[in-house]
């Protein structure tokens, strides 16, 4: 599980469907290289590698704590604890704006995306080594651009398919559909990666007209408030160790979001997409650490050819931005 944001920041929000829901919005402000500052783009990459580092020690959280508690539960807990970080920043800071009537549909829609799919996809890391799982959810990256026309109307060029079909063919390379190995965890976690990049591109329809932190705010209270009516019936009391794990997982969370938020404030998408893949490394040495498992060679391979194919697509949309 990475950051919800962490890659829709790469597609910019066009069309007229845009101007039809949000008439009076404004356009968002955006990290461009010509202003980037050398020191300020290193904070940048500060920031989201130590976001992918939390993110990828989370991953072990869930992947143990999946044993012991359903994986509804973990994302409550994940989203409940996870608006504090935020939620302490807007009320240092400033920021409190509620979103206007009309976008209310949009922000249910994004919190019941993201109740479902961090459901499944905990589901699915709980399954798999955790290297196998954040390789499978780069594939969200591919998501994004498949989904980026019906959700954001914006159109997809052959070469953005190209791209795509890349990509999946690293994540068949993974999955092995026809090999003995393949696991049923591949599936929920590709699942929850879909259900996130669409979470991810609703949320890019609301940043110009909410802030960064209050769009992390609701988006991590929001599906806390939906699982509510469903955690009682899966609730399982922790012991001492277990609330211990399942506030981490939360607060651990938000303040992961932050660093995403921070660092996107600090350097442009073209300079931290690449950075972001250093969860795959960090993934890596925690699954030799922790479980013994040693990366496969169609591992390595698979996921080499999703993340070219997630670096081509980020390459793709920058340099159509600059035309």
């Amino acid at each position: 599980m990475v950051p919800h944001n962490f890659n829709a920041s790469a597609f910019k929000t066009s069309g007229q469907n845009h101007q039809i829901l949000f008439s009076e919005r404004k356009t968002p402000r955006v990290t461009t290289m010509s202003e980037i500052h050398p020191t300020s783009a290193k904070r940048g990459i500060l920031f989201i590698l130590g976001a992918m580092l939390i993110f990828s020690l989370l991953n072990a959280i869930i992947k143990d704590t999946t044993a012991k508690y359903d994986p509804i539960q973990l994302v409550f807990f994940r989203c409940f604890f996870a608006a504090f970080p935020a939620g302490l920043f807007l009320a240092l800071r400033g920021g409190w704006v509620m979103p206007p009537k009309q976008e209310w549909k949009l922000h249910a829609a994004r919190a019941f995306l993201l109740a479902i799919g961090l459901s499944v996809l905990f589901l699915g890391i709980g399954m798999l080594p955790l290297s196998n799982s954040m390789a499978l959810y780069f594939s969200s990256t591919l998501f994004l651009v498949i989904l980026s026309y019906p959700i954001l109307r914006e159109k997809v060029s052959a070469v953005q398919w190209g791209a795509v079909a890349l990509g999946f063919v690293g994540v068949l390379i993974i999955a092995k559909p026809g090999g003995d190995v393949f696991h049923w965890g591949t599936l929920f976690v590709i699942l929850g990666a879909l259900m996130e990049s669409a979470y991810n591109l609703f949320g890019r329809l609301l940043s110009s007209t909410n802030n960064s932190f209050m769009l992390t705010f609701l988006g991590s209270l929001l599906p806390a408030c939906v699982l509510l009516f469903v955690v009682p019936f899966v609730w399982i009391t922790p012991d001492f160790g277990g609330w211990i794990a399942l506030i981490s997982l939360g607060l651990g969370g938000g303040l992961g979001q932050l660093c995403v938020t921070f660092a996107y404030r600090n350097a442009s998408a073209g300079i931290l997409a690449p950075m972001i893949y250093s969860a795959m490394v960090w993934s890596v040495m925690l699954d030799i650490m922790l479980y013994s498992n040693w990366p496969t060679e169609s591992l390595l391979f698979g996921c080499a050819v999703i993340i070219l194919s997630g670096l081509m697509i980020v390459m793709i949309e920058k340099r159509r931005k600059l035309a």
